[in-house]
C-alpha cells in the first residue's frame, strides 16, 4: 500500500509562505493546515500577519483562529489538533500542507515529544503566582539556577516553556532537561506511517529581507495594531501577561500602552525582534534533517508544485 503523502512549507517570517500557499492551493488537491503560534489566536489579525478574512474565505485554513485570545496552547495540544486535521485530509483524499514558521511545532511533530510527568494542580498555581509577582525574565533566572541546559534552550519571554520547565522540576525534584533525554520520544504513526516531503523557504536578498521586515511592522502599525491591542486588552482575563501578548509586535506595544517606551522606540524594538525571531527561524532551518531549501523567487511555486506532484 502506498504511503499518505504529507508536505512541510516552513520559513522565516514575512518570506511569503502563506501567498504561496494560496497560489499552490488552485493547482493542488490540498488542505492548508497553520503552523502558526499566534494566529491560530481569534481576533490577533494585524500583528500576527493574519491572511484577510477575505482569502481564508477563498482559501480555508486549519487552525486559524482556533482558540480565543485569553487561552494558553501548547505544543502538546497543537500535536493534537494537527494530526486531526491531516486525518480529515486523508479522508476527503487531500493532501495536507502544513504551513507555517512556528518551529517547534514542527520539529515536535516530525521528531517526536517526550513523555513528561504530570503536575499536580496546587504546583501549576505556585508557579503562575510567582510568575504574576516576578515576571518572565526574573523566572528565567531561576530557571538558569535549577536548569541551565533548558534556560538556554528557552527564549526569555517564552513564558509558557519557562513555566513547564520549572513545573517538572519543583514536581519531580528532576531537571526538565534530563526528562527531555532520558524519555522516549513518541513520533505519531501518522507521521511516522507517511511520507514526508519537507520544504523551507529562504529569502534571496537577506538585506533586502531586513528591509521588509522594517517596511511590514510599519505597515501594521498603519494599519491599526495599537488600536488592535487596545481592544484585546480589554477583553476578559486578558493581560500583557497572556501568552498570546508576549508574541513578538504584541508585547512591544503592550509596553508602550503601559507607558515604558514611546512609540517610536517600540517600532525599532519590535523591528529588531522579528530579525532576530526570523534569524533563530533560519537558524532551525540550516540544522534540519532531510528538508528541501528552496529560495524565494518567480519559479518558487511550480518548483514546489512538482516537488508534490512527482511525490504523489
Amino acid at each position: 500500500m502506498d504511503k499518505k503523502l504529507i508536505v512541510t512549507i516552513m520559513g522565516p517570517t514575512g518570506v511569503g509562505k502563506t501567498d504561496l500557499a494560496v497560489e499552490l492551493y488552485s493547482k493542488i488537491p490540498m488542505n492548508i493546515i497553520s503552523v502558526d503560534s499566534i494566529q491560530i489566536y481569534k481576533d490577533l489579525n494585524i500583528g500576527s500577519g493574519k491572511p484577510s478574512q477575505e482569502i481564508l474565505e477563498e482559501y480555508p485554513h486549519k487552525l486559524i483562529d482556533y482558540i480565543e485570545p485569553m487561552d494558553s496552547y501548547s505544543t502538546a495540544r497543537f500535536q493534537s489538533d494537527v494530526i486531526a486535521c491531516i486525518k480529515d485530509s486523508f479522508k476527503s483524499n487531500k493532501i495536507p500542507v502544513l504551513v507555517g514558521g512556528t518551529m517547534m511545532y514542527f520539529h515536535h511533530l516530525v521528531n517526536g515529544i517526550s513523555k513528561l510527568p504530570s503536575v499536580k494542580y496546587e504546583i501549576r498555581l505556585e508557579v503562575e503566582k510567582e510568575f504574576n509577582e516576578k515576571g518572565s525574565k526574573e523566572m528565567h533566572n531561576y530557571l538558569r539556577k535549577i536548569d541551565n541546559k533548558s534556560s538556554l534552550k528557552i527564549h526569555p519571554n517564552d513564558s509558557q516553556r519557562i513555566k513547564r520547565a520549572i513545573e517538572i522540576y519543583k514536581a519531580t525534584g528532576k531537571e526538565f532537561s534530563r526528562w527531555q533525554i532520558e524519555q522516549k520520544k513518541e513520533i505519531n504513526p501518522i507521521i511516522s506511517e507517511s511520507k514526508l516531503i519537507q520544504i523551507a523557504i529562504q529569502p534571496e536578498d537577506r538585506q533586502l529581507y531586513r528591509d521588509v521586515i522594517a517596511k511590514r511592522f510599519n505597515l501594521m502599525i498603519d494599519a491599526g495594531l495599537v488600536k488592535e491591542v487596545e481592544s484585546l486588552l480589554k477583553y476578559k482575563g486578558m493581560s500583557r501577561n497572556s501568552q498570546s501578548m508576549k508574541s513578538v509586535g504584541y508585547r512591544q506595544v503592550c509596553e508602550f500602552l503601559e507607558g515604558e517606551y514611546g512609540l517610536d522606540d517600540v517600532i525599532d524594538k519590535a523591528i529588531n525582534s522579528t530579525r532576530q525571531l526570523a534569524k533563530r527561524q533560519m537558524t532551525w532551518i540550516k540544522s534540519w534533517e532531510d528538508l528541501i531549501l528552496l529560495e524565494k523567487n518567480s519559479s518558487l511555486p511550480t518548483s514546489i508544485k512538482e516537488i508534490i506532484l512527482n511525490n504523489i
